[in-house]
This record gives C-alpha cells, structure tokens and sequence, in this order.
C-alpha cells in the first residue's frame, strides 16, 4: 500500500459512510432534521476514523446505531418531561 494511501482515501471513506448511514436512516423515517443528522454523522464517522476504523459499512453501521440510540434517549427524555 502506497504512503499517506489511509490519508488519501479518508474523505472519500467519510463521504461513503456518511451518505450510506444518511440513506438508511431516511428510508427509516428515522431523520427528522437533516442537516443535524449530517452533522452528528459526520462527528460520528471522524471520531471513529480518528480511533483507526477506516471499513466504510462498518462506520456507516455503527454511525447509524449511535444516531438511534441518541434518538431514543432523546424520546425518553422528552417523555418523561412532558408527563
């Protein structure tokens, strides 16, 4: 593998995983504000190719399963402070 090949292909990594966790999450109806999705996305990805992940399903499909249970939690709160 050629020098800086990770560096290389970094955004394209992000771009992948980004657009492949963006397309689920909205075939799910799970995306009520786009451009918040995006962005804890994008931190989500970058955080994780920062800690050495680089398999774009694998970031899509761990970016997607953060953005749930963030969703979830968020619900419960929201829940539990209107009753």
């Amino acid at each position: 593998m050629p020098s800086g090949f990770a560096n290389d292909a970094s955004p394209l990594v992000l771009q992948s995983s980004v657009q492949i966790a963006l397309d689920y999450l909205d075939r799910a109806g799970e995306i009520d504000d786009y451009a918040e999705a995006c962005q804890f996305l994008v931190n989500n990805v970058e955080l994780m190719m920062r800690q050495g992940q680089h398999n774009k399903l694998v970031l899509a499909n761990r970016a997607i399963s953060a953005f749930e249970r963030e969703r979830n939690a968020r619900t419960i709160e929201l829940t539990a402070a209107s009753g």
